[in-house]
């Protein structure tokens, strides 16, 4: 058979009538055969821990597909799903996060982005003033800008706590009625069993020989006048080790949930220090049995220096602890939505400190615009480090 010219052009343009398949999407529109974009960002992409970052899918696209899912992995290979998701981020480092979407043919693309995250910067210290008036063990900020709660563990000094300015005169001395001072060694600002009211507390947790088979901590509603006096209706918090008496001169406040926090000196000079902790609302009858959540190890890496853990404190805003050793001052970043134990998971950044007579007390500035140190002994300087 002869086909002519004419024939091969109709049979051209003639329709596939032996394909059937549904060319459009479920809007009547074509299918373009393109699959999806993922387009992944991160809103910042630097900044200091702990960094709270919003990760979004949203510049993400399909064509005439509708996109079907958002899943998100991190470096370290967990996952989250949604088009837009918060995180917070603790760790030091660069963290890498990887968007796959996928339309509702089952066809998939990927994006990643990364976020760096630096440690919180502070300057190197100043002498604020001198603590001629006496020696500190414990240091925590008052509710009231420019003024520091400090305490001694000076045999025999009494139960007393101490109103001092930010630069380190003393305003007044203040009487813990009915209390001991076995050893005192620590004092902590933070919330307690009222709402809205400011409450200090003072840690009589020292126990050098680990022979006690309870310590104690006092609670009391913050003074507002800083004159001095004697403190009445002072509350006692018994505690109690799950493995045996320690030492602790750490003592750490939640000020966001009010939970309480213990951190050991290791007497075995061995650096190894037990993490334990009690929940709010902290008992005042009975004693509480702490839990232990964890442990640290200092004196080497990446916690070199001094094995002795000497004092702490929390920022107001909760999102950072401080812990000391007698050379040395570690920052962790916390997750203000998880519970504080949970920062000393990640790990410590190095911030500056200077070489004190028995260096124990550290406290945030009342705003977190930096730290207070001091040692113990006569005559000793108020060290400040502002935030950078």
């Amino acid at each position: 058979m002869i086909i002519s010219p004419l024939t091969l052009f109709l049979l051209a343009c003639a329709p596939d009538v032996s394909d059937s398949r549904d060319t459009s999407d479920s809007d009547g529109l074509p299918d373009t055969g393109a699959g999806p974009t993922a387009v992944a960002t991160a809103d910042p992409s630097e900044g200091t821990a702990p960094l709270e970052v919003t990760l979004s899918g949203l510049d993400s696209s399909a064509g005439n597909q509708a996109l079907e899912s958002y899943e998100w992995t991190t470096s370290d290979g967990a996952i989250a799903t949604g088009e837009t998701i918060v995180t917070t981020l603790v760790a030091e480092g660069t963290h890498s996060f990887t968007l796959t979407v996928m339309d509702a043919g089952g066809r998939s693309s990927e994006a990643s982005v990364e976020v760096e995250v630096s440690c919180p910067g502070f300057a190197d210290a100043t002498v604020a003033g001198t603590m001629s008036w006496g020696e500190v063990s414990g240091l925590a900020s008052a509710s009231t800008d420019g003024i520091l709660w400090a305490h001694s563990d000076a045999q025999g000094r009494g139960a007393e706590v101490y109103a001092i300015s930010t630069a380190a005169v003393l305003q007044g001395t203040f009487v813990l009625d009915g209390v001991s001072d076995y050893d005192w060694e620590d004092i902590a600002r933070g919330p307690g069993p009222e709402d809205g009211v400011s409450y200090l507390y003072v840690g009589d947790m020292g126990d050098n020989s680990e022979s006690r088979s309870s310590v104690q901590v006092y609670r009391f509603v913050e003074p507002t006048d800083f004159d001095g006096g004697t403190i009445t209706g002072v509350e006692t918090i018994e505690l109690t080790y799950p493995d045996g008496a320690h030492d602790a001169e750490t003592l750490l406040i939640d000020p966001l949930t009010g939970d309480l926090v213990l951190v050991q000196r290791d007497r075995d000079d061995q650096g190894v220090s037990g993490i334990f902790m009690a929940e709010a609302p902290l008992s005042t009858s009975g004693s509480t049995e702490l839990t232990k959540v964890g442990s640290l190890t200092f004196g080497t890496d990446p916690l070199p220096g001094d094995v002795d853990t000497t004092g702490g404190d929390v920022s107001a805003d909760g999102k950072l602890v401080l812990v000391r050793t007698h050379d040395k001052v570690w920052a962790f970043a916390r997750d203000p939505n998880e519970p504080l134990h949970t920062a000393f998971d990640s790990p410590a950044c190095g911030t500056p400190a200077v070489d004190e007579s028995k260096g124990e007390a550290v406290t945030f500035a009342w705003d977190g615009s930096g730290y207070y140190t001091g040692g113990e002994g006569s005559n000793q300087p108020l060290h400040w480090y502002g935030s950078q």
